[in-house]
């Protein structure tokens, strides 16, 4: 039974069934050998666990993007986590130690 089951949502994730929000995310920035930025984000059905682990600011910028628009920007201090419900699937992000306006390819602008 567990084989058979196994089939069919590989064929439902072929077919593009399964829920596609189910990811980590990590983004690391080094500096001379010293890590400047570390953050990590999980998604599980369309929740986010956004954790800023380092930052040489003491805090985590996040911007979340849906395509080109800003859905959502907030800061973290360092060893804190935020959960967001509801965000759009296939979200972006950009996370920068710094804050400063970006676009959806973390850009600053």
């Amino acid at each position: 039974m567990r084989l058979f089951l196994a089939i069919i949502y590989c064929f439902l994730n072929l077919a593009g069934c399964t829920d596609a929000q189910n990811r980590s995310i990590v983004a690391t920035a080094r500096e001379n050998g010293t890590v400047t930025l570390d953050s990590f984000t999980d998604v599980h059905m369309g929740r986010a666990w956004f954790e800023c682990k380092a930052s040489q600011s003491g805090r985590c910028y996040y911007a979340v993007f849906h395509g080109d628009a800003q859905v959502r920007a907030f800061s973290l201090p360092v060893a804190e986590t935020l959960r967001l419900d509801n965000l759009p699937a296939g979200f972006s992000q950009c996370v920068a130690a710094s804050a400063s306006k970006v676009s959806a390819d973390c850009r600053a602008g």
